[in-house]
Order: C-alpha cells, then sequence, then structure tokens
C-alpha cells in the first residue's frame, strides 16, 4: 500500500467520523446536516480513491474510479448549500441538486468517464469525458462563489462569529485548493496532485472548529450522549432484574405471565423515567463538566442576584421620582398660595379700598391660573395622550413656531438663523411637535437677556431619521447641572415650573427619537434632537 492509498483511506475514515458526528446532531439545524452530506460524499471520493490504488484489475478500477467521482460532483453542491445556510443567506437549492443528480446519472457512461490509463506515475487515471469538463466548471464556480460569499460575510459579522468563520475559510481554502488539483491529470497541467494529503488538514480544521469554536453544540453531544448511554445501560439491568425476580419472588402474583411482566416492566420505567434522567444529568454535569457546571451555578446565582438588586433600584429609583416630583410641586404651588393667603388675611381690612379690590382679582385669579397650569403640566407629563399619527411637514412647522415668537425676539434683540434644508415628512404628531419645538425656543430666548442669535439648523440626517440643531449664543448651562435639565421641576431660571424640557425629552421618547445637550457658561446652549421619519416602537 503507498503513500497516497494511505492518505486517501485516513481521510475518508476522518471524513465519516465526521459526517457521523454532524449527522447525531444534524437534527438541530439545517446546517449540521448539510456539513454531515458534504463530509459523507469527502469519504466517498476519498474511500473510491483508496479503493481504486488498490484494486489490481482495470474494470475494477474503472468502477471505483466511478464510483469516487459520483461523490465528488455531490462535494460542490453540498459545499455551496453548506455555505449559504451558515451565512444564513437564502437561495433556490432546487436548481443545484438537479445538475448534481444529472451529473451522477452520467457517471456510469463514457460521456463523464470514458476508461482508465496510465497517466503521470499513477497506474490508472480517469480518461474525461465531456460530462467531466462540465463538472470541473461546476467544482471551480461553486466553490469560488462559497469562498466570496463566506468573505463577504467576515466584513460584516460580529466579532465571535467572525472568528469562527475565519477558520471556516481557513479550512475551505486548504480544502478546495487541495480538491482542485486532482483534476489536474485530466486537464494535462503538468503540476503535482496533493489533494490526499491536503484533504486530511481541511478535515482536521472543519473539527477543530467544531470543537473549539462551536460550530455545532459539542457538549450538548456529549452530555446527552453519556446520560443515555447510562440510562441504556440502567434500564437494560433493570428490565433484566424484574425478569429474574418474576420468576422467582413474584410468581404467586403474576403466575409469571410475560406479558404482565413487560407491561409491569414498562410502566415502572415511564414512571421513573424523567426523575432518573434528571438525576443523572446532574450526575454528568458535576463529574464530566464541573467547571462548565459551577459556571452555570455562579451565572444562575448572579442573575438571580443581579435581578433583586435590579428590582431594588427601581423601586428606589421610582420613590426618589416621586419624592422629587412632591417636592417640585409643592415649591411652585407654594407661592402662589403664599400671595393668595397674604392677600386673603387682609381682604377683610380693605373691601371698601377700591385700588386694593382691584389688585387681589388681579393677583389671585392669576396665581390660580399659574397654580392650575402646574397641576395640568403635571398631568400631562405622567400621564401622556396617546399619539395622533399623521404626515408632518418639519419646515412648515417650525417657521410656524419662529412666526409666534418673531414679535417677542425682535423686542430682545435676538435674531433668528434658519439654516433650514428642506426637509423629507414624517410620520409625528403635529400638536405635540409644536409644543415640544416652542419650548425648546421659548427656553433659548429666555437664555439670552441680553440679545443674540437663535440658530436652527440640520444635523446629519438619513433615511430613516430627521436631525436637528437648535443653539442660542446665551448664558450657558453649568457642567453639574447640564445632566438635570431634563428632570421634572428642575430650572436654572429664577421663575419657572421646570417641566418644559422634562415634557421635550418625554415626547421626543414618545416618537422613537432622542435629544443630546452641549453647553457651555457664557457661549450659549445646544440642543440636538433626532425623530425617525417614522415611528419606532416607543409610539
Amino acid at each position: 500500500m503507498d503513500l497516497n492509498a494511505i492518505a486517501s483511506l485516513s481521510s475518508a475514515l476522518v471524513a465519516l467520523f465526521l459526517a457521523l458526528f454532524a449527522l447525531i446532531i444534524g437534527k438541530k439545524g439545517s446546517t449540521n446536516l448539510i456539513l454531515s452530506l458534504l463530509a459523507l460524499a469527502i469519504s466517498g471520493w476519498c474511500f473510491g480513491q483508496f479503493m481504486g490504488g488498490v484494486v489490481a484489475e482495470k474494470s475494477a478500477v474503472l468502477f471505483w474510479t466511478r464510483f469516487n467521482l459520483g461523490c465528488a460532483v455531490f462535494i460542490p453542491v453540498f459545499y455551496y448549500h453548506f455555505i449559504h445556510s451558515y451565512i444564513q443567506k437564502k437561495f433556490s437549492v432546487g436548481w443545484l441538486y438537479l445538475i448534481g443528480l444529472s451529473l451522477l446519472a452520467l457517471d456510469f457512461t463514457p460521456l463523464f468517464v470514458a476508461d482508465v490509463a496510465a497517466y503521470a506515475g499513477y497506474k490508472y487515471y480517469p480518461i474525461a469525458g465531456p460530462a467531466y469538463y462540465l463538472f470541473g466548471l461546476l467544482a471551480v464556480g461553486l466553490l469560488s462563489i462559497g469562498l466570496l460569499r463566506l468573505i463577504q460575510y467576515i466584513r460584516v459579522a460580529r466579532p465571535g462569529q467572525a472568528n469562527q468563520a475565519e477558520y471556516v475559510l481557513l479550512a475551505s481554502a486548504i480544502g478546495i485548493i487541495g480538491g482542485l488539483t486532482a483534476f489536474f491529470p485530466v486537464f494535462n497541467i503538468n503540476l503535482p496532485v496533493i489533494s490526499h494529503y491536503l484533504m486530511p488538514v481541511f478535515l482536521a480544521l472543519i473539527i477543530y472548529v467544531i470543537v473549539k469554536h462551536r460550530l455545532v453544540e459539542i457538549e450538548y453531544v456529549l452530555t446527552q450522549s453519556l446520560v443515555y448511554s447510562i440510562l441504556t445501560v440502567f434500564f437494560t439491568a433493570f428490565y433484566a432484574l424484574v425478569i429474574l425476580l418474576s420468576t422467582q419472588g413474584l410468581q404467586s402474583v403474576t403466575k409469571y405471565n410475560y406479558q404482565l411482566t413487560v407491561i409491569l416492566v414498562v410502566f415502572a420505567s415511564v414512571v421513573v423515567f424523567q426523575p432518573l434522567r434528571e438525576l443523572v444529568q446532574s450526575w454528568v454535569d458535576r463529574l464530566f463538566f464541573r467547571g462548565n457546571y459551577r459556571l452555570k451555578n455562579e451565572i444562575r446565582e448572579l442573575a438571580n442576584e443581579n435581578s433583586k438588586l435590579y428590582h431594588g433600584l427601581l423601586q428606589a429609583d421610582k420613590l426618589a421620582a416621586l419624592g422629587t416630583l412632591a417636592a417640585g410641586m409643592a415649591h411652585e404651588i407654594k407661592n402662589p398660595l403664599a400671595a393668595i393667603k397674604g392677600l386673603t388675611q387682609i381682604l377683610p381690612e380693605n373691601c371698601a379700598d377700591p385700588q386694593f379690590m382691584q389688585k387681589y382679582h388681579e393677583i389671585v385669579p392669576r396665581q390660580l391660573d399659574r397654580i392650575n397650569k402646574i397641576v395640568n403640566d403635571l398631568l400631562d407629563y405622567g400621564q401622556p395622550n396617546k399619539l395622533a399619527l399623521s404626515k408632518v411637514n418639519l419646515g412648515d412647522l417650525l417657521k410656524d413656531v419662529l412666526s409666534l415668537v418673531e414679535n417677542q425676539c425682535h423686542k430682545s434683540g435676538i435674531e433668528i438663523i434658519n439654516e433650514l434644508e428642506p426637509l423629507p415628512p414624517l410620520v409625528a404628531d403635529q400638536a405635540k411637535l409644536h409644543q415640544l419645538f416652542l419650548n425648546l425656543v421659548l427656553n433659548a430666548i429666555q437664555a439670552m437677556p441680553q440679545g443674540g442669535a437663535l440658530t436652527l439648523s440640520c444635523a446629519n440626517s438619513s433615511e430613516k431619521e430627521i436631525c436637528l440643531i437648535l443653539a442660542d449664543t446665551g448664558q450657558g448651562i453649568p457642567a453639574e447641572k447640564l445632566q438635570k435639565i431634563f428632570d421634572p421641576f428642575y430650572t436654572t431660571k429664577e421663575t419657572g415650573v421646570g417641566l418644559g424640557l422634562a415634557v421635550v425629552q418625554r415626547i421626543i421618547k414618545e416618537h422613537g427619537g432622542f435629544i443630546e445637550v452641549a453647553s457651555q457658561p457664557g457661549k450659549g446652549t445646544k440642543f440636538k434632537i433626532c425623530l425617525p421619519i417614522k415611528p419606532g416602537p416607543s409610539a
């Protein structure tokens, strides 16, 4: 037996092992099943080469040559299918397998292999028929496209997936280079055939990827195989023991009725199987996968602790938010109530004073309106209405908002700079967007009591979202206060409820967007608002 035959037989056995191993877990997914078929085709191809090298008669060599080529025609087919399944790229497989079956039908005719003859140191090598050349083109085409698909997948895959795919790519490149050298003598290419030597490397790399990088769930297979092997031995012994006991101690009850004994054994097996399986599973995990078992337990315990901690923090956060709301609301309502109380206390003494009564009738309703606005703003913040979605022209909406404050800006010496480009329509609640941008514009105006510039411009938008920049040249916000500006009842102004920006943030979140803020004291504040063109899940 020469070195080529030994290499072919070794490759056939390793490929058969890979095929059986992948077949065991092939039920979990099509990728594993296709990998099993690919390995089985490689095993048949290598075994046919081995047999063709050891048999003596020319007719036997021709048979085994056609046998190995019958397996070989499906190697590029299975590989192409495997790569597409692995990268989860759908394609129609019918035409592919139809071509493979057509070549297989021609395999045992002179159209595929006309004969075998001595060539380039080989005792016998196939003399190609017309269909053989079509097979060569098919193999080169499918294997090359499969490699390109895999390379494209690696470029966009996540790091863990890309690392696994890189090993698959390396194994594929080695296997394809080795396999294609088998065509050299047929196409009169005077280069050595090294398929016998590179194929074991390809198979070893695939097995390495399976074991090391979890191309398939090896731990699951090993654990379950061991568990069911132990259970099989147990129930075999259990059955034998019950039969033995029934012949001795149970004769008075069963009269050694064989059918009844079998029913009792099956019933007992059904009752004890699941508890026993869980017990054996736990024992196998502890004994053979001790590190993973401990790790799983630690992760489970850590997850439970994290869940308790999370719920505790969530509850504390709710209580803190409730305290903030209560304190803020009490503070905001306290001032108008104090004014009303003061005027009411001196009302009996000043009923006849027209000037006092005029002042009373001006201040009290105004303060009551202020309290009413605080309550309504809080209710609107805490229980927002459902979005009334419609197509909104954001450019026109922003022009309307700016027109409302135009006179106020002119009196305050504030220049409005509108750098907005034409904006695509978006699906949103027009009234709430109007409230959102009006709040932001009014905040910017209040931040520039000495005048300045209010600029609206477009940021980096995309086909999915519109991003705008609203910037002022006002007083700015200190860094320590910047992270609190969206909190309810927090305000940097001497007068104000502190719900404006909280409502702004809520409206943006309802639409599935986000808001960012950057500010420097003395240089102004810049808000970036991004809204999806179509509302997200939060809407």
